[in-house]
């Protein structure tokens, strides 16, 4: 791979990300509730930037990346009824602009991708709801929350899809980032729905961050070397 078709700041952001999520981790271990705080947006901020400046001409994926960002935002209060479903707004719009991403970058394809996707949209809600509502007891946030881990695993599998299209050499890093973000999120329903744990943060952003920096790594790769 030819890395000098990245320009130089890419990198200086990319590696900022890399150096604040590894100081806001051992934040989030050694519990410093204030200075985590403090920390965590300025992650999914310098990998957004990286990505801007890497590919420019590709705003799916680095608004996607900024809805993220929002979305961490929100999520500082996590335990509250707005600032989650305000939250969860932000990540299906970073799921979807990143679905979006993976779309454009196959191509046209046969029909029966897209009305697949579209019956999996419908049908997936409908079909996990009574899962949804053994896990989060309110009805209208068991709807959204199942009908938004939904559209992160439509993330996941657009990322397969994309490996399967001949973009396999990169495009398996956003399919690990994708399966990353599915388990940060299964862990975060389960510490606010069910039972809490010790370092639960901790657990839920190392994930969560591995899954953004593969996602847009691998996205950004793919779209530069194809």
């Amino acid at each position: 791979m030819d890395w000098t078709r990245f320009p130089i700041a890419s990198y200086v952001f990319f590696g900022l990300f890399v150096i604040v999520s590894i100081v806001h981790l051992v934040l989030c271990y050694l519990e410093k509730e204030v200075l985590r705080k403090a920390t965590k947006c300025f992650t999914t901020l310098f990998l957004a930037i990286a990505a801007v400046i890497a590919i420019p001409t590709q705003p799916l994926v680095y608004v996607g990346t900024f809805m993220g960002m929002l979305g961490d935002f929100c999520l500082l209060k996590k335990h509250k009824v707005l600032p989650f479903v305000g939250g969860m707004l932000c990540f299906l719009a970073n799921h979807v602009l990143y679905i979006l991403a993976y779309m454009f970058l196959c191509g046209p394809l046969h029909y029966a991708f897209y009305v697949a996707t579209g019956l999996y949209v419908i049908l997936f809600p409908i079909l996990g709801y009574n899962i949804g509502r053994k896990i989060i007891h309110q009805r209208h946030l068991a709807f959204a929350g199942v009908s938004y881990f939904g559209f992160l695993v439509l993330d996941f599998i657009w990322a397969i899809i994309a490996c399967t299209q001949g973009y396999v050499d990169y495009c398996i890093l956003a399919a690990l980032g994708g399966a990353c973000f599915i388990a940060s999120d299964v862990f975060l329903a389960r510490t606010l729905f069910k039972k809490d744990v010790k370092r639960r943060d901790f657990f839920i952003m190392s994930t969560y961050l591995l899954a953004q920096g593969l996602i847009v790594a691998g996205l950004a790769m793919t779209i530069v070397m194809r």
